[in-house]
């Protein structure tokens, strides 16, 4: 399983929270067409630079058992088992994982603590949602 996750600007977050099918749509069509001007422009808009990296980096920092490790280029954010985060820029990020459930457990949970709002889509785009401090709102399947 892929998910991409997007960290979307609190006002669009708000604007559009109920309009979930069209924010699917959206994203993949963004994932199908990662080189069109025009949708480069719309996602540039909506989403919001969060840095997946620092936000790892302070989250996990002292912490002995850490899940993550970092490589040379500080783009992949790796655990021994068997999923990877990847950095894809500072508004998103990809996580290739084998279960909703290990998806859940490595990464939404902890975002939820975030005060960040995120929309997730898996790339085959069975499963997406918010991801936001907002307690009503949960991924779907």
């Amino acid at each position: 399983m892929q998910f991409v996750i997007y960290a979307i600007k609190q006002e669009v977050c708000e604007h559009y929270y109920y309009k979930v099918e069209l924010i699917k749509r959206f994203f993949e069509e963004c994932l199908h067409a990662p080189h069109s001007g025009l949708l480069q422009k719309q996602l540039d808009y909506i989403t919001e630079d969060f840095s997946f990296k620092q936000w790892f980096a302070d989250r996990y920092n002292g912490l002995r058992n850490t899940p993550f490790s970092i490589n040379a280029n500080g783009e992949l954010f790796k655990r021994g088992q068997n999923y990877d985060i990847i950095i894809k820029k500072n508004s998103s990020c990809l996580l290739q994982c084998d279960s909703l459930w290990q998806a859940e457990r490595v990464l939404f949970q902890p975002l939820r603590m975030c005060d960040q709002s995120f929309f997730i889509v898996e790339e085959s785009g069975e499963h997406y949602g918010w991801i936001s401090p907002l307690s009503s709102q949960r991924l779907l399947s």
